[in-house]
């Protein structure tokens, strides 16, 4: 694992994000401040965290009720859907 400072990493970002794609971690350390170590993630569990991320925001949005009538058919819901929007 290679160390680097701050300002090497602004200058020459792109070969520094290349060498982190094809798998080799970086520590990136700046001043007094904690050092920051760049990997590369993984691509499916990047997508894993995306589905649960999704998930997650459905679980927490509020839930309304529908303003339709679950007996009555989709021919007639259809027509009262018309009929509302194109009543005014």
């Amino acid at each position: 694992m290679k160390t680097i400072g701050a300002k090497d990493l602004r200058q020459n970002m792109d070969e520094i994000l290349d060498r982190v794609i094809n798998g080799e971690d970086i520590i990136v350390q700046h001043r007094f401040k904690k050092p920051v170590r760049l990997s590369a993630m993984n691509a499916s569990a990047n997508k894993h965290n995306q589905k649960l991320a999704g998930l997650q925001a459905f679980e927490a949005a509020p839930k309304k009720a529908s303003p339709f009538n679950p007996n009555k058919s989709v021919k007639e819901l259809y027509h009262e859907s018309i009929t509302d929007k194109y009543s005014s």
